[in-house]
């Protein structure tokens, strides 16, 4: 058989991160794109492929053994000394003292999710069903009057702060209204006097208020289906994508980003900055299309200030199954990954510690309060990465090749294992054991390469630069 040699094909660029094969076929596949690519990130450095970084556990156990966490909230007072680290648990809301969690309120109803508003120097509880109490940080939490106004404060599940007022929303017996208290004065607001209700298109058909986010002068309110934009004066219809989770949606440098789980074909995260949303998650449609629609209601995102991230449940990917699976998008390079943790978060917070470092708390559902992105761990569990990188045809996809050699470039090697998939076969390469590892008489023939890295890692991180392939083979067309 004729032969022609193609001269050292180098691949050093990852920049453009996951592109999975239910969003872009072969043909129109990035260079620079990565079919799979579970736990490592595309900007550490920019263009290289590194392993995250893990999550460590803060404090003692919040919660009882196996009890889901249901709310996490950091409670910032005019007066420092009062600053709060908040949770809740079951029926009990435990702030951090030193490292222990220490129960503040107890006798909440059980399992419902719980949000946080602060205002006037004072933190309010909500969940729907109990009572709304606030707290300064210092003393009792209060039940009657105070800053808030908690006895006639509604029972609502959502609260945002818009042109001086408290907007509430997720009220049981009125799923379609917001509650507007009084404008603040003297200190304090007031739920029966300068109040006011909105009605945001009772029975239109998109469902129950599920979620607001203020800039204090606008809000965006979202139904399970619609999106609608709020200045206190008037109320507009934007979009029919609105989202089945409020713990989905993120406020970043860009606007705000979330999660859409009803409507045809169009199940996926969006992205708006206050007009029509744009869907984001084209990228990575077949993770997105795996999250089992029973967990659409618990979706949850946190921004680390250079992504967006969010836990998607359980779900399945090529017959592998990701028990604690997630989906980040990087909103400077428009990139996306996808991750997999030891342990299944509900809930996130930022969280400004006793030093000023900002940092994410993540709330796990084993009663622990996690600091995301950090260590070299998942709590203890190393860090397992796969990467698929896109189809390599080296040249013509008619035309068979034979490569007998590869050349890994990597930084911090840490046990990396390589592998190529030719034509849909996988075969195993070997282990990586230096910065840069020559691997030959590989023998491999096919129309199709895709290599593939595994790397299972509790030590630094490793980074990963390219791969060169010397004097590739074209053996000619097959039919």
């Amino acid at each position: 058989m004729a032969t022609e040699q193609i001269k050292d094909v180098s691949i050093n660029d990852f920049s453009s991160g996951v592109y999975d094969d239910t969003s872009v076929g072969d043909s129109v596949m990035p260079t620079n794109a990565l079919r799979r690519g579970v736990n490592v990130v595309f900007g550490r450095p920019r263009g290289a492929i590194s392993q995250r970084y893990g999550t460590t556990v803060l404090g003692d156990q919040a919660g009882a053994s196996d009890a889901d966490i249901t709310g996490v909230y950091n409670f910032r007072s005019s007066n420092s000394s009062y600053n709060k680290l908040l949770c809740s648990s079951n029926t009990v809301i435990r702030y951090l003292n030193g490292a222990t969690w220490t129960n503040t309120v107890t006798g909440l109803t059980t399992g419902l999710k719980t949000r946080f508003v602060t205002f006037l120097d004072h933190v309010a509880i909500l969940n729907g069903t109990d009572a709304v109490q606030s707290w300064s940080g210092t003393g009792a939490w209060t039940t009657t009057a105070g800053p808030l106004d908690v006895a006639n404060f509604p029972k609502t599940k959502v609260a945002v702060l818009m042109n001086g007022r408290v907007l509430a929303i997720g009220n049981s017996t009125y799923p379609a209204q917001i509650y507007e208290s009084s404008i603040a004065s003297g200190g304090a607001v007031s739920w029966t006097s300068g109040n006011r209700q909105t009605q945001v298109y009772t029975n239109d058909g998109n469902g129950d208020l599920i979620s607001a986010v203020s800039n204090g002068r606008v809000t965006m309110l979202f139904k399970q289906r619609a999106q609608y934009r709020y200045d206190g004066n008037s109320l507009q219809f934007i979009a029919p994508i609105g989202t089945t989770s409020h713990e989905s949606v993120v406020t970043d440098d860009e606007g705000v980003s979330y999660f859409f789980g009803q409507g045809a074909s169009s199940v996926g995260f969006y992205a708006t900055s206050g007009g029509f949303p744009k869907k984001i998650s084209r990228p990575v449609q077949k993770w997105v299309e795996a999250i089992d629609p029973t967990f659409y209601d618990d979706i949850a995102g946190y921004t680390d200030g250079t992504s967006v991230c969010w836990s998607i449940g359980s779900v399945s990917i090529d017959g592998i199954t990701y028990t604690n699976a997630g989906v980040v998008y990087n909103t400077a390079d428009r990139t996306w990954s996808c991750t997999n943790h030891a342990d299944r978060f509900l809930v996130y917070s930022q969280y400004i510690d006793s030093t000023g470092a900002v940092t994410v708390l993540g709330g796990d559902a084993d009663g622990y309060i996690q600091t995301i992105g950090s260590g070299n761990t998942d709590n203890g569990t190393a860090i397992s990465s796969e990467i698929e990188t896109g189809p390599l045809f080296f040249g013509s996809r008619g035309r068979s090749k034979y490569l007998d050699q590869v050349l890994t470039h990597v930084t911090d090697i840490q046990g990396m294992e390589i592998s190529m998939k030719v034509d849909g076969i996988i075969r195993p390469i070997g282990g990586v054991t230096a910065k840069n590892t020559l691997f030959d008489s590989l023998d491999l023939r096919g129309r199709k390469f895709n290599m593939l890295i595994s790397c299972t890692n509790s030590l630094t991180p490793f980074i990963f630069e390219g791969f060169t392939f010397p004097g590739v083979q074209d053996e000619g067309l097959v039919f």
